[in-house]
């Protein structure tokens, strides 16, 4: 099969534990381009967390950002195929956060807001705070979430977690049963909340039809449940060798693990060696 687009999740794929992306796999992201690849970068993560990444790449595809919930053009500054929670949505989602005790990061325009820090959220600020100014995100923390929605103009999804095992599972029962908005796992005890519909697969399939690119033509890289829609959905799913099981065993091929060389590896041995320059 000749493919024409590889389609690469972030956080535990392409970006090593350290949350950086490996100088092999650089190397080999501006070989496929050389080549006559495009390449695209499909994340749970807010835009303004994954331009520092975009930057350093310096791609020319649009950011599919939020598990499918927009696309953002950073050339013009703007979101395509936009699908952010209604306000009401966002309201009543809130509401089920405080009824779960549960701690949640708002993915807003332009920002992220938080109230209270936990492990994972910590780690990203620590990332953030180091990287200059210019790519730096802007991430807030503020005394409530409810006079942030108030004020807020678009809420594109909520990232929850919990520092307690047996929380999530209720919480995501609930919120599917009444809400009925799209809940996508992204790691032990989270998950992302967005409007119903949205995900990974869903948005890149819509964004390739603008390219002229079918799915059979796409690679797709990734390690967790919100990437399945993704890995299923094109012509070669490649799940991370660090990759949750139930990832693994849906995925066409399984590489190594997000620490090593693998995509590097994967791309020159299998994708390359087949292209057509």
């Amino acid at each position: 099969m000749t493919y024409r687009l590889l389609a690469f999740d972030l956080d535990g794929t392409l970006l090593g534990n350290d949350l950086q992306i490996r100088p092999a796999s650089i190397a080999a992201i501006q070989t496929a381009r050389e080549l006559g690849y495009k390449v695209v970068m499909v994340t749970g993560r807010h835009h303004i967390m994954a331009w520092p990444y975009h930057h350093q790449l310096n791609l020319d595809t649009p950011l599919l950002a939020c598990n499918g919930t927009y696309a953002w053009d950073f050339a013009r500054g703007e979101a395509l195929f936009a699908k952010p929670l209604t306000k009401a949505e966002a309201t009543a989602l809130l509401g089920l956060i405080r009824l779960h005790d549960v701690h949640a990061l708002l993915y807003l325009r332009d920002a992220q807001a938080y109230e209270t820090l936990e492990p994972h959220l910590t780690h990203l600020l620590h990332w953030a705070e180091a990287l200059p100014a210019e790519v730096r995100p802007n991430m807030v923390q503020v005394t409530d979430f409810e006079s942030l929605l108030r004020a807020a103009d678009l809420v594109w999804k909520y990232a929850v977690s919990s520092v307690s095992d047996g929380k999530i599972e209720p919480f995501i029962a609930q919120v599917e049963a009444e809400l009925g908005l799209a809940c996508e796992r992204s790691g032990h005890n989270r998950v992302d909340v967005a409007s119903a519909g949205n995900s990974k697969g869903a948005l890149l399939l819509e964004w390739i039809a603008t390219q002229g690119i079918t799915p059979a033509e796409v690679v797709a890289f990734g390690d967790n449940y919100n990437d399945l829609s993704m890995l299923q959905g094109v012509g070669l799913g490649v799940a991370m060798g660090n990759a949750e099981a139930p990832v693994r065993e849906q995925a066409a091929r399984v590489i190594g693990k997000n620490d090593t060389d693998a995509i590097a590896d994967f791309l020159r041995d299998e994708i390359f060696a087949n292209a057509v320059v």
